[in-house]
């Protein structure tokens, strides 16, 4: 794939393919590998490099860590543990012989962990504005997508609904991981060699935790807020469905369908659209500029509206909400109270009197842009709201079990970026911060004796507000702990500061006293243990 052709021929780029390695096993999807020491990256490419990995089923760790209570799947031990685990799958090109991709043409890669719970929708890890949302069902369109771009933002800015913004706003979307590319020589059985492309990064497992927040929604399928079901189809979630053409109708004769007068209403009074200042309406306001009411007519239908012209068109949704906002929150309110309802009052004209007598028609892209602009904006919202007690994004517990799924980021012929998935993972476990069984031996070297004489090696630092050095410092060094000491003369903080070295010492000189005398005083036990049975059969004898 990477021969030049001849001048004037179109190059056309091939399609990228993720799938398993070639030196996985069947059904092995995504692979893992474990690594034990804190150089696991040049042992990784050592070892693909020699060609020595192999899949996720025929390493010995996959069949060995499968402790704690349950054992379905296997364990993965956290970085504080002293393990390291990188995932791997391999990119070819879509097409007959499947050749290697060309890695300079991946314009980046990452990888995502999903949460599975036994019936419920996969879970994804989600952040908006850089804040942790957490875990949240990943239904609808989100699943069903081939080119479901992780990053939010950038979904909207390809389609030209969001403006590229410097310096990069901070991230709202799931919640991903970097992957790399590496081109590797294979050998196969007939000594035959050709070139493989992997990608590999490692699985982000420890030090994640979520701010817990105030959600809009009920939490849905033991995850996050779902944002989209706020609103009916097509605006929403709630009630989702094929899309035919009919649904595309809003506003017909001045009268809205009851989801486009609830969408007006989080607009106005939640969104404010009509604050040209605020850059989390950008989007929102784009779409809208788009959207134009036409003029009605009996027979129109759908086909009638995406063949007009644009000078057929009339006002657009935007212009309209910015000019009737004190009219729309007006008859919002009436229609809250039941004093009227969408069928039987047309929407208002705007800041003159009278009503709206025009249709509004969307296509099912629109629909699709506009409810997924409803849901990052409601994420944003969301993640400004009170946050709470971090919670731990890995649980134990007994249902939970993850996968990790990458995905790949190249350009089409016409320079469009898209988006490629690969196969999941084989589903694991995450280990707890003090699972006994995931616990590794670990050497702490003790400092000699001539060492300590050279000087108090610095250790824990503890800075003290003036009320409570007061206290610190007239304790005498008595045990118990006595007072009277000189106190705080300065009369400002004070830096407390501990040797972990000379701690460690202390303590395993204290362990040592301490176990010789129970070996004093209780060196018989051992003894009385072994002489009480012959004791009571002697007794029984006599």
């Amino acid at each position: 794939m990477n021969a030049r052709l001849p001048s004037g021929t179109l190059q056309r780029h091939h399609v990228p393919r993720l799938a398993s390695p070639w030196f996985a096993a069947a059904g092995d999807g995504t692979t893992l590998h474990r690594y034990d020491d804190d150089g696991f990256v040049p042992r990784f490419l050592g070892d693909a490099t020699a060609g020595r990995l192999v899949g996720t089923v025929a390493q010995p760790w996959y069949a060995q860590d499968r402790f704690g209570r349950h054992t379905d799947a296997p364990t993965l031990r956290l970085p504080l543990h002293g393990s390291f685990y990188l995932a791997t799958c391999e990119v070819a090109c879509d097409t007959l012989g499947r050749p290697a991709y060309d890695p300079r043409k991946v314009v980046d890669a990452g990888m995502v962990l999903r949460r599975l719970v036994p019936g419920q929708a996969p879970q994804r890890w989600m952040l908006a504005d850089g804040r942790t949302l957490g875990w949240q069902p990943l239904v609808g369109e989100w699943a069903t997508d081939p080119d479901a771009e992780p990053d939010l933002a950038r979904r909207l800015q390809a389609r030209g609904l969001l403006p590229p913004r410097v310096p990069e706003p901070p991230y709202t979307g799931e919640a991903t991981a970097p992957m790399h590319t590496l081109a590797v020589r294979e050998r196969d059985a007939s000594g035959r060699e050709r070139t493989r492309t992997l990608l590999w990064g490692y699985v982000p497992l420890g030090g994640s935790a979520r701010e817990s927040v105030e959600p809009a929604l009920g939490n849905v399928a033991d995850g996050g807020p779902d944002y989209a079901a706020e609103l009916d189809w097509p605006l929403g979630s709630r009630g989702a469905r094929a899309w035919t053409n009919a649904d595309g109708l809003l506003v017909r004769q001045g009268r809205a369908t009851p989801a486009f007068a609830a969408c007006i209403e989080m607009l106005l009074v939640r969104h404010r659209i009509a604050d040209a200042t605020d850059p989390d309406n950008t989007g929102l306001r784009t779409l809208l500029d788009r959207l134009r009411f036409v003029p009605y007519q009996p027979l129109r239908g759908p086909s009638d509206y995406f063949g007009l012209a644009p000078h057929e068109r009339g006002e657009s949704v935007l212009a309209w909400l910015a000019r009737s906002g004190d009219a729309l929150q007006a008859w919002s309110a009436r229609l809250a109270s039941g004093e009227i309802t969408v069928a039987s009052q047309p929407l208002p004209a705007g800041a003159t009197p009278g009503h709206r007598h025009d249709d509004l028609w969307i296509g099912a892209d629109e629909a699709r842009d506009l409810r997924q602009l409803l849901v990052l904006r409601s994420a944003r919202a969301t993640a400004r709201a009170e946050v709470g007690l971090p919670m731990a994004r890995f649980g134990p517990g007994p249902e939970e079990r993850f996968v990790v799924v990458p995905f790949l980021r190249w350009q089409d012929d016409c320079g469009c970026e898209r988006v490629a998935w690969g196969p999941a993972s084989l589903p694991f476990r995450v280990a707890a911060p003090l699972e006994p069984q995931a616990q590794r031996p670990t050497t702490v070297v003790l400092p000699s004796l001539a060492d300590l004489r050279r000087g108090r090696p610095n250790g824990v630092a503890l800075l003290a507000p003036r009320s409570l050095a007061d206290v610190l410092r007239k304790i005498k060094p008595a045990m118990p702990p006595g007072e009277g000491g000189p106190g705080n003369r300065a009369g400002v903080c004070w830096s407390f500061n501990f040797s972990l070295p000379v701690i460690t010492l202390c303590a395993l000189v204290l362990l040592m006293i301490v176990v010789q005398l129970l070996n004093i005083v209780f060196f018989w036990l051992p003894y009385a243990f072994v002489a009480l049975p012959r004791l009571c059969i002697k007794a029984l004898k006599e």
